[in-house]
């Protein structure tokens, strides 16, 4: 009778939590391209933003086998701008951060399966550590130096901007937030030699506002983890992306791509992670601070 009560409680409160999400959000254009939001491939770190690098290219090699198809950033704001056909089955593979091990370990793999991907840079951090994770033990990580990002450019990867700072864009002045996003913009450009055509906003956090900012800045498509309450993912300037995360199988991957059944549920966990991602911007301070807006930073910059 215990257990019976208890599945019932849990059955209940599932199906509340459904309601109020379909009241709220509801399930996104299911013939829009898959975004999916990449961090680390490292073999450990405290926190929930890696995959080892095993279970990243099981991942990899599962929706392969699924059926998806890998897009490009040009293809993806070809598809956006309604100038190419999309499909479902269709995923634009991203890298938030810039970090070294994506050189080291996603890229082979990706390399080797002719798979693109798009890679969001800091670009005040440009080999350096980063500054806006909690501090712990074997937290910080080391960004990609000019000299590898313009390697994986002639590789066939595609770069966009993370802003200079990674500062939480939501918290700053309206005229800060433009000159984090057309500074790095053109440091990355000038960088790679190439346009800077996409932004992912950092702690996947953004509103109306930013979004007018990022298409003044020049931007063709910009990116949430979540869209926020009402919208549903077709602003080009507030794009759905998923994330990936340490928790994360094959099979909620495939959920989360999928648009229905239990989308919803990973829908959730995705607006959970994203909301408790706020708390760090907050306990490091990094909102306030962030590097040095002009792509330098002292003696552990390089690049």
């Amino acid at each position: 009778m215990t257990a019976l009560l208890a599945a019932a409680g849990i059955a209940a409160a599932a199906a509340g939590l459904y309601a109020v999400w379909r009241a709220i959000w509801g399930y996104p254009d299911p013939s829009a391209p898959r975004v999916l939001a990449y961090h680390k491939t490292v073999r450990f770190k405290l926190g929930g933003t890696w995959v080892s690098p095993r279970r990243f290219e099981r991942q990899i090699d599962a929706l392969l086998g699924s059926g998806s198809r890998f897009i490009g950033e040009t293809e993806f704001l070809l598809t956006l701008e309604g100038r190419r056909p999309g499909s479902a089955g269709e995923v634009l593979l991203t890298f938030d951060d810039g970090y070294e091990d994506f050189a080291r370990h996603a890229a082979p793999v990706l390399e080797a399966r002719g798979i693109p991907a798009l890679i969001f840079l800091v670009s005040g951090y440009a080999g350096r550590r980063n500054e806006w994770e909690l501090p712990a033990p074997g937290r910080g990580a080391r960004h990609m130096d000019w000299e590898t990002v313009r390697g994986l450019c002639e590789r066939g990867f595609s770069f966009g901007s993370h802003t200079v700072t990674h500062r939480p864009l939501t918290r700053l002045a309206p005229r800060e937030a433009a000159a984090e996003l057309a500074r790095s913009r053109r440091q990355i450009a000038e960088q790679t030699g190439r346009p800077v055509r996409s932004l992912s906003y950092p702690f996947g956090m953004a509103d109306r506002r930013l979004a007018r900012a990022a298409r003044e800045a020049g931007y063709r498509a910009a990116f949430v983890l979540a869209p926020p309450r009402g919208e549903k993912g077709a602003d080009p300037f507030l794009l759905r992306r998923d994330g990936v995360w340490v928790i994360d199988t094959p099979w909620t991957i495939r959920t989360k791509l999928s648009r229905r059944g239990l989308f919803w549920l990973e829908d959730c966990k995705e607006r959970a992670i994203s909301a408790c991602s706020v708390l760090t911007p907050l306990a490091t301070g990094a909102w306030r601070t962030g590097g040095s807006p002009d792509g330098g930073g002292g003696e552990d910059a390089a690049g």
